[in-house]
């Protein structure tokens, strides 16, 4: 990632690829969209289901991020479960960082459940 912006810093918009552009009559980009969904809440807490989603391009560099509901007995995929707690730390507390490393894991195929086409690679419940 640059830090003085460039072609491959992320930039946060509010819409990943959006519909044909009526000017042009195509896409900006055609990139795949990945996803990521995690807890910042612990089990205990009532706002466990709260948790953060992201959604990000590849080729464009674009991504979008919010609040999403997940149901507290849905086990998410978790991509960071390997690191050390200060190296998961410093990760999650920058979404840029996240997804550098997000997007390195898929790149290298280390993508936990990497098919996700595959019924048996979806999230699971309790």
């Amino acid at each position: 990632m640059n830090p003085g912006g460039g072609p491959w810093t992320w930039k946060k918009v509010s819409v990943l690829h959006p519909p044909v552009s009526m000017e042009e009559g195509r896409r900006q980009c055609s990139g795949a969209i990945r996803s990521h969904v995690y807890r910042i809440f612990a089990f205990e807490s009532s706002l466990y289901e709260r948790c953060v989603g992201l959604s990000w391009c590849s080729a464009c560099r674009r991504y979008v991020g919010g609040v999403v509901h997940v149901p507290r007995d849905e086990v998410l995929p978790d991509p960071l479960a390997g690191l050390v707690d200060e190296e998961r730390s410093k990760l999650t507390r920058s979404e840029h960082r996240l997804l550098d490393h997000l997007d390195r894991l898929i790149r290298q195929g280390r993508w936990p459940g990497a098919d996700l086409a595959d019924p048996g690679n979806r999230p699971q419940r309790r």
